[in-house]
């Protein structure tokens, strides 16, 4: 109700606005199907005799409200009604159909990331673990480790943490693909290119480091509630989050940029110059057949198809997961609270994790180089299958629930010649 008695107030303003412009004449005449000028008695229709909404930069009432007192040739001051309602509908169609794409991909991710959460927990130990001298190693690779938390801790254990995963798996992937997007339609407009694909490479890289500067608003502090699930604090996720407040939520938030800086980079690169020569290449070898004589006539292939995608989105995270691997490892260590209940040789350890420093030299001491790739295996593992499940299931959710046809946006004409 609020927004409807908002919408009639401005109608209102608008009408008043008009009335003003034109003393003497009927508001109700401003919004009459037709306008009868006074030169010559021609009849004209309440088109607004100014630039267009793609012009001004303005659209829907917005921009009702804008050329509301301009004037015809008989002075009065007259607006397309009819259009700018059209236009408040598209816009309300184009919005919904936005908002059901965000819902749909939120699920996707929730499933996908549910499926392959046990293998994330065990990424999570290996990294989490020191070896003190002496001590072996409790947790050696992910199956190992998932078996081990079955045995002894049951198999729920191998699901902790996964309820913020799926909470905030929406605003995640939300930050991610639209900065990434955002940026590359920044460097598309200011290069004057015609098509993203055709970006440099340094604008690709740069619009990748904006999607991961943008997820760790989203990521860190679900991570950060993830990682001390998965290694055994208790309280449940409100617990945590009382407990540790907003600074706490974001703590290891310098190692999560270490991370998700480079790797939006490597990944939404690799990602679209692979899926880019994947079409190309599918286009080559249809027009090569095309042209024998006698061969089976292939159609070009559609560009949007979800093989291209899934392919790309394989290959593009297996050098985005894996090269970053020891900046996970460190925003492991800062995440899980300054204590480990899974160290190898038994008891705690309190060393310093505040800084990326600290945090750097204690795991060098512990293991050497080899300790910054801990979980590597499981890290790397983990992105295809939940790339590939998050796809298909999106792709299935999307035949389920067609997009509704949405009509072209109507445009405004001018009012010469009419």
């Amino acid at each position: 109700m609020g927004g409807t008695s908002a919408l009639l107030f401005l109608a209102s303003l608008a009408l008043a606005h008009g009335a003003l412009r034109t003393p003497g004449r009927m508001p109700a005449r401003e919004f009459s199907p037709t306008l009868r000028a006074q030169e010559g008695g021609a009849r004209r229709r309440p088109l607004v005799g100014a630039a267009s909404p793609a012009a001004s930069g303005r659209g829907g009432l917005g921009w009702v409200m804008a050329r509301a007192g301009d004037k015809n040739k008989s002075g009065a001051g007259y607006v397309d009604v009819a259009s700018a309602m059209a236009e408040l509908k598209h816009g309300a169609l184009t919005f919904g159909e936005a908002i059901k794409d965000f819902l749909l991909g939120a699920v996707s991710g929730g499933v996908a990331s549910f499926s392959v959460f046990p293998i994330d927990m065990a990424k999570t130990r290996m990294q989490d673990q020191r070896i003190i001298e002496g001590g072996q190693m409790l947790y050696r690779n992910a199956f190992q480790t998932i078996s081990t938390v079955a045995r002894n801790e049951g198999l729920p254990a191998c699901y902790s943490g996964v309820l913020p995963v799926v909470i905030g798996s929406a605003p995640e992937a939300a930050l991610q693909l639209g900065g990434d997007q955002a940026g590359r339609n920044y460097f598309t407009k200011q290069l004057g290119l015609k098509d993203a694909r055709d970006l440099p490479l340094w604008a690709e890289l740069c619009s990748g480091t904006l999607a991961g500067v943008l997820q760790v608003i989203a990521t860190n502090p679900m991570e950060r509630i993830k990682i001390l699930q998965q290694v055994g604090a208790k309280g449940g996720v409100v617990g945590i989050v009382k407990k540790l407040g907003i600074s706490g939520l974001y703590q290891g938030s310098s190692a999560c940029f270490l991370r998700d800086m480079p790797f939006g980079a490597i990944y939404f690169t690799t990602y679209a110059r692979t899926k880019k020569y994947l079409i190309a290449e599918s286009k080559k070898a249809a027009s090569r057949n095309n042209g024998k004589k006698g061969g089976k006539r292939n159609s070009v292939p559609d560009e949007d198809n979800f093989i291209y995608a899934l392919i790309a989105g394989l290959v593009a995270g297996v050098p985005g997961a894996g090269l970053t691997v020891p900046c996970d490892v460190i925003k492991t260590r800062m995440q899980s609270g300054g204590f480990s209940l899974h160290s190898a040789a038994g008891g705690t350890t309190t060393a310093s994790r505040i800084t990326i420093a600290s945090t750097a030299r204690s795991l060098y001491q512990e293991g050497g180089l080899g300790a910054f790739w801990r979980g590597s295996g499981a890290r790397v593992g983990r992105v295809a299958p939940q790339l590939a499940i998050c796809l298909v299931m999106f792709e299935t959710l999307q035949k389920i629930f067609p997009p509704s046809p949405v009509p072209p946006k109507p445009v405004r004409k001018g009012a010469k010649g009419k």
